[in-house]
């Protein structure tokens, strides 16, 4: 039986009170499992799967597979989300304009709410996926990577850093950081770190989050605020907190049934949504959506460019299907290709923020050739006609590990492989053998009879 402070307990109590015996007891049972498809990559199981109601292509799975030993997780067909979280997509659907639109994700990594509003928008938006800490940055853009969208930005900067982009946004994310009560069945050392005091932290760090990021969002757009933890300070006083002194409305949201609607906070009036463990099959969340004054008109940042002449790409063009949709770019030995229509925005971005990632990186000039990257094998961009070789599971999870192994000699040079015609990466095919060009820093460790004998979906 999972011991908890006996401040939470009160407060959750003073919270819930007929009610906090069924939710302590929801604490001691096991989270659900759960994962969001990628609709441009569209997996087949052959599973049955209980659909999460409030987010197109989510299900629940039935027990927890490994996802590690499963190529299919790696060429990025699938996410593994928690379910509350997902309630994201409802919200951004109902709000998002129907003009193109730029979109920040301000606390992005690892990336969950970011591939999920990749699924929102189309090619012609943009989102702008930040994570101020440099040490999460690369599980962020690892995670975009195999998603295959080329419609995003990945930024390493302090919330502070984006008032320079006056009204600038369109819709703005902030999952923030916070005591992560709602992830106490999940994460036992989020119990062990919390306390009443560092509750309040989290609050007047999150005021000051907020504070520095709304100046970049337009007259009209939306903010959309939430977190994994229960309190009050956290969420409902911080709603009220941008309604009472930022002027700003939140909105009503369509609900779904055990997810508990907050209509008022003391004297303000509001709209928020909460989800309890004991009501909903997922973690606790909070999350409400807000709404800028249209009149709260500053000087909107224009996108001020010098437009950047496209460079040699030695072919490279060959790669991307619909290439003519895009500006190919060379920044030393990287080629990268920019969505025409985005190219000016984030060439304008690259003059304010510290940008990790932009676009689609192509592949690295090596000598006289250009080798093609692992993001645009896993890019739903990949031109179709390049060689390609399907493996069966045991070279695939081999190829993960990053090793070597025989391949039929009959597509000689670079060949993209994969698994369930789901792409994986590239490989150089020669008469005798095989070089493997899976970047090192993501290949499997776990043993291959271990990843052979574990259980999983695909």
């Amino acid at each position: 039986m999972q011991e908890f402070p006996i401040d939470f307990v009160k407060q959750m109590e003073h919270l819930l009170k007929d009610e906090s015996a069924i939710f302590f007891e929801a604490l001691q049972t096991e989270p659900a499992t759960s994962i969001r498809l990628n609709p441009f990559k569209k997996p087949l199981f052959n599973h049955s799967f209980t659909p999460v109601a409030w987010c197109t292509n989510a299900v629940y799975l039935k027990y927890r597979p490994s996802f590690v030993a499963d190529p299919l997780f790696h060429a990025g067909t699938y996410y593994v989300q928690e379910a509350s979280s997902m309630f994201l997509q409802t919200v951004f659907n109902q709000v998002k304009p129907k003009h193109t639109v730029k979109v920040l994700d301000l606390c992005a990594a690892p990336g969950g709410k970011s591939t999920l509003l990749l699924d929102c928008i189309t090619d012609d938006d943009l989102l702008v996926a930040n994570e101020s800490i440099k040490k999460r940055v690369p599980i962020l853009e690892e995670n975009l990577l195999k998603w295959g969208r080329a419609n995003v930005v990945v930024t390493n900067n302090d919330s502070q850093d984006f008032t320079k982009l006056t009204n600038f946004f369109d819709c703005i994310v902030v999952d923030a950081p916070c005591s992560g009560e709602g992830m106490f069945r999940k994460d036992k050392n989020a119990i062990s770190e919390w306390s009443m005091a560092h509750t309040q932290f989290c609050a007047e760090r999150q005021k000051r989050i907020l504070e520095n990021i709304l100046p970049a969002l337009k007259p009209g757009g939306f903010l959309i605020y939430s977190t994994c933890t229960f309190n009050t300070v956290e969420n409902e006083e911080n709603i009220a907190w941008l309604i009472n002194k930022h002027a700003m409305q939140t909105v009503a949201i369509n609900s779904f049934s055990g997810i508990e609607v907050v209509k008022k906070f003391e004297q303000t009036p509001l709209f928020a949504y909460r989800f309890y463990p004991h009501k909903v099959k997922g973690e606790g969340f909070f999350i409400a959506c807000l709404q800028k004054r249209a009149d709260d008109a500053t000087n909107t940042i224009k996108n001020k460019t010098t437009p950047t002449k496209q460079k040699a790409t030695i072919d490279v063009a060959n790669w991307v299907s619909h290439s003519e949709q895009f500006v190919f770019t060379q920044h030393k030995d990287e080629i990268y290709a920019y969505p025409l229509n985005l190219n000016e925005t984030i060439n304008f971005l690259k003059t304010k923020l510290n940008i990790p990632t932009a676009g689609l990186h192509v592949g690295t000039k090596i000598k006289d050739s250009i080798h093609p990257s692992h993001a645009l094998a896993l890019s739903i961009y990949a031109n179709k006609s390049v060689a390609y070789k399907d493996l069966n599971k045991e070279h695939a999870l081999r190829y993960l590990r990053n090793e070597t192994f025989a391949l039929d000699a009959d597509c000689l040079g670079i060949c993209m492989v994969g698994y369930a015609n789901f792409a994986l990466g590239w490989v150089k095919i020669m008469p005798n053998r095989m070089n493997n060009y899976l970047p090192k820093n993501i290949r499997i460790i776990k043993d291959l009879p271990s990843l052979l004998s574990a259980e999983t979906i695909g």
